[in-house]
Parts: C-alpha cells; sequence; structure tokens
C-alpha cells in the first residue's frame, strides 16, 4: 500500500516543476555528533564540508556537474535550497549549529545475541563470510526485520538523550542531523552495516506507508555514519574509496525531502514514481573492494525496455560517489513540493525582493575566475541602488557592501561563491570563482 499512486507522484514532481518559485530557499540546520570515541567525535572541518557539499548538490554548483552524460545534462535540475548551520537554537540563544555528547553507547548499531542468532540461521554461512556480498545483503536485511519483536536494531535510539544519543531541536523548524557510528560488533569486529538513513514527509508520493514510524514528528532528520561524513574524512577506514565526497548526506537529504531511490527498490516493475528517472534494477551497496568506474557503468542497462541507460549520474542511486553528479527537475520538483509544504516551517524567513531574470541577463561580472578584483556591469539600471552580498557555499555572508564597479575580495579563500544584487524590490545571483 502506499499513500499516493505513481501518478500522483509524477503530477506532483512535474506541476512543482514547472510552477516553483525560482527563490533560493534558506533553511537551518543542527548537526548533532554523537560519539563514544574520539574517532567518532568528527570535527568542525568536517561538518562544514558536508554543509558545503549540500549546497553545491542542492544548487547544481557541484564542480562535477558537468560530467553528466549529455542525454541527461537537460533534465538535471536545481533544487534551490541552501543550508545553513543554525545561529539561534530553539530557546533563542546564539548557537553554532553544532552539538555534542560524549555517550556510553558505543555503536547504535548494536545487535542483540537472539537478534544476531536468528539473523545467521536465516541466512545461513554466507552470513559470515565477509566477501559475500548476498551474504552480507541477507544479514542485514534478517537483522532489521526483527526490530518490532526487539531482537532488532533500535537505530531511532541515537535521537532519544535518555537512550544515550541527543533529543532533537524542533523538527518542524531545523533540520536535524545525527552523526554518530553505525557499525556493528560482529563476532568481536567492528563491520560497517549502514552509512546513513532518513525519513521522507508522511506526505510524500510514493512511499509504502508501512516503512514510516507512527513518532516522525519526535525522530525526523538524518542520521549518518561517523565515517561517512564530510569531504575525505580522515577516519573513513574501510569506507574509504566508498564514501569520500560527502554525498551519502546528499543521499539521505533527497530521502528527506521525500525522494526514493530511482530503482523504486525493486525489479523493473518497481518505479520511484517520476518519470524522468530511467528504471533501473535495485542494487546492492557498493563492494568496497571492487568498485566499477562511471566508464564502466556507462552501458548498463538493466531495464532495457525503457530506451534509457542507469542513470549511474543520479545522487538517489547505489552507484559510486565519483560518478554522482545530479538530481533530476521532476525529482527537485518533488523536493520543492515538500520544502514548500510540510516542511515550509524550516524556511528562513526570505528578503523582499524576488528573483529577476532580466536583472540577471543585465549583470557582467568580470574577470571570472578572479584573483582579487571582481569589476561589475548592470546594463539598464542604476548601479547604486543596489547592494552586494557575496556569501559562500555553507550559505555565509563573507561581504556585504553597497554596489559599486569594482570591490576587492582579495581577501577571501579560493573556491565558489555566491555574489548577489539586490535592491528593495529585485534580486540576482551570479557564481564566481576565486583563485590565489
Amino acid at each position: 500500500m502506499v499513500n499516493q499512486t505513481f501518478e500522483n507522484a509524477k503530477q506532483v514532481a512535474q506541476q512543482q516543476a514547472t510552477s516553483r518559485s525560482k527563490q533560493v530557499l534558506t533553511i537551518p540546520v543542527v548537526v548533532h555528533v554523537v560519539y563514544n570515541t574520539a574517532i567518532q567525535n568528527v570535527s568542525d572541518e568536517l561538518i562544514h564540508s558536508q554543509i558545503q557539499v549540500l549546497n553545491e548538490d542542492f544548487q547544481r554548483l557541484n564542480p562535477d556537474a558537468g560530467d553528466a552524460r549529455e542525454m541527461f545534462q537537460s533534465i538535471a535540475g536545481n533544487a534551490e535550497i541552501q543550508f545553513v548551520l543554525a545561529d539561534t537554537d530553539p530557546e533563542g540563544n546564539p548557537t553554532t549549529g553544532i552539538t555534542r555528547t560524549q555517550t556510553d553507547v558505543p555503536s547504535f548499531m548494536e545487535i542483540s545475541i537472539a537478534g544476531l542468532l536468528n539473523a545467521i540461521d536465516s541466512c545461513g554461512e554466507a552470513a559470515l563470510d565477509p566477501t559475500s556480498t548476498e551474504g552480507a545483503e541477507c544479514l542485514l536485511n534478517a537483522i532489521f526485520s526483527g526490530q518490532e519483536s526487539g531482537e532488532g536494531i533500535q537505530l531511532d535510539d541515537v535521537k532519544n538523550s535518555a537512550k544515550g544519543g541527543q533529543s532533537p531541536w524542533d523538527t518542524k523548524r531545523y533540520i536535524n542531523i545525527w552523526v554518530c557510528n553505525l557499525n556493528a560488533n560482529i563476532a568481536g569486529q567492528e563491520t560497517p552495516m549502514i552509512m546513513g538513513f532518513a525519513y521522507p514527509p508522511t506526505e510524500a508520493p510514493n512511499w509504502p506507508t508501512e516503512e514510516l514510524p507512527q513518532d516522525l514528528t519526535d525522530i525526523d532528520g538524518v542520521v549518518i555514519h561517523h565515517q561517512a561524513f564530510g569531504v575525505n574524512n580522515p577516519n573513513a577506514g574501510l569506507v574509504e574509496d566508498l564514501f569520500k565526497k560527502g554525498r551519502t548526506c546528499t543521499h539521505e537529504m533527497g530521502h528527506y525531502f521525500g525522494l526514493r531511490h530511482i530503482s523504486g527498490d525493486g525489479d523493473c516493475a518497481s518505479d520511484d514514481g517520476i518519470a524522468d528517472t530511467p528504471s533501473e534494477v535495485a542494487s546492492n551497496q557498493l563492494d568496497p573492494a571492487n568498485i566499477p568506474t562511471c566508464e564502466e557503468l556507462k552501458d548498463l542497462d538493466t531495464c532495457p525496455e525503457d530506451d534509457m541507460p542507469d542513470m549511474y549520474e543520479n545522487f538517489m542511486s547505489y552507484n559510486p560517489e565519483a560518478c554522482q553528479n545530479l538530481f533530476t527537475q521532476e525529482q527537485v520538483g518533488i523536493m520543492r513540493a515538500m520544502l514548500e509544504g510540510p516542511r515550509s516551517g524550516l524556511i528562513l524567513q526570505q528578503t523582499t525582493s524576488t528573483i529577476s531574470e532580466e536583472l540577471a541577463q543585465a549583470i557582467n561580472l568580470y574577470p571570472n575566475p578572479t584573483n582579487g578584483v571582481l569589476n561589475i556591469q548592470v546594463a539598464g539600471y542604476e548601479l547604486t541602488d543596489f547592494t552586494v552580498e557575496v556569501q559562500n557555499l555553507m550559505g555565509q555572508n563573507v561581504l556585504t557592501i553597497p554596489a559599486q564597479n569594482s570591490i576587492d575580495i582579495s581577501n577571501l579563500a579560493a573556491g565558489i561563491y555566491l555574489v548577489g544584487l539586490k535592491n528593495k524590490t529585485i534580486q540576482a545571483v551570479e557564481k564566481i570563482t576565486v583563485l590565489k
């Protein structure tokens, strides 16, 4: 049973993709680091790198956006969602948007002996073979199936201070991201099991209702395994080659905004309810010892009847992070519908000025890339009527000044920035690259 039909999902995506506002919507994030050991206590630097990746991927500013195959370039979408670490906590106090909680819980993937024995019994010897992808998949599914009986994993304990985790901030006003240990201790060895998880809104189309917990408001948010969090995590260990670009959080944030895996988690008859994602057969998690290259995947077509190859570029697939670089326009439509609907409490107060295509066409920023001075021309407008705002890809304002013919940005670190030009009624934003 699903809470809406496939056709309703397509309708939501298509209508929202064509009618949504072009305004970039800013939403506050709080990152709860719940750690048992120093290695699990991820640094502020890693957290900042993760926020930057989210902003790149959800605004199609990711450096690898151009790597998408030509057949998919035209349907790639910009969700125009900006993530910022919260600067005010629920009580109105200043905050960094980061909490840190030391816990006595070694891992939030603790498996009971009874649950483990039952899972091994149902999967056979392959469950104990570390080289068997099928065995690992069977073991994982069997363990999770024991949750309701109390023999499985209680993953949401990390969201409860009384159970060694950290209770969420108001889930209607903040995106809560928990970073914790999700390794399982099997036969005395730390074994990666899952890299993250998130729940969609209950109003999301094409999600089986039985997959959503009844107390969603109390546990809403995103959970990421500490070794898969951030860019080039120095403590990634066994998962280093698979999860070093921060795309695990991008993937789970897609779930949070209502997206399913593009395979629909089944065979070619399954679907994610979105028209512009080609059908594909659900794939297992990647084997760290045998990671395919993008070149090896380019001709893969597990559902040949749809005349399109598998979209390995999609953030909602189980493909190498090096190959992932896009959401589609209809996936963007679903996410914007969820953000402007059931998750609208997240949206920070926006400026009263509106995005102007005419102004965007009139702006000329040069040189771009630049190593210090940025010249500004705006044809047909009085430059003195505008303010210039420069933001980094964490959504932080790094410069706000009255508009002028040239501005000195030589003090900015190398990287990509968004330059906004706005007055009381209209605004436009351009991307620039600062070199050093």
